[in-house]
């Protein structure tokens, strides 16, 4: 925990799936101050035919972060932005066909390891 997962269209090479998670863990490091060996990046590939906004096929990308709950709502705005603005920038694709989400778990409901996880960082 933190888990950033993305629920992509199929086709991103394997080198800009490694830029992604490389920038979205800079990103939940630097902005909500979790310790390295916590935060995965998981990509979901999926393909054309299974997604739709409205109704109607879409290229949109879905991004959930699972986070232990604690964080400040400035803290949790800056995270959104700067996940959005980095998928932005290294797909090419507009932060309008990005959506992105939280769910805070209380960290006496969150393992690693076998180990309940700590509070996290006051950000």
């Amino acid at each position: 925990m933190p888990v950033i997962q993305c629920e992509n269209r199929a086709g991103f090479a394997p080198d800009v799936k490694a830029k992604l998670a490389d920038e979205i863990t800079a990103v939940v490091r630097d902005v909500i101050k979790s310790p390295m060996d916590l935060i995965s990046v998981i990509f979901h590939d999926l393909p054309p035919e299974s997604t739709y906004r409205s109704g109607a096929p879409t290229d949109e990308t879905l991004i959930f972060a699972h986070i232990r709950a604690g964080r400040s709502d400035e803290a949790i705005q800056s995270l959104l932005k700067s996940i959005s603005e980095a998928w932005s920038r290294i797909t090419g694709d507009s932060e309008d066909n990005i959506e992105l989400a939280v769910q805070q778990y209380p960290a006496k409901f969150t393992m690693r390891g076998g180990r309940r996880l700590p509070e996290p960082p006051i950000v």
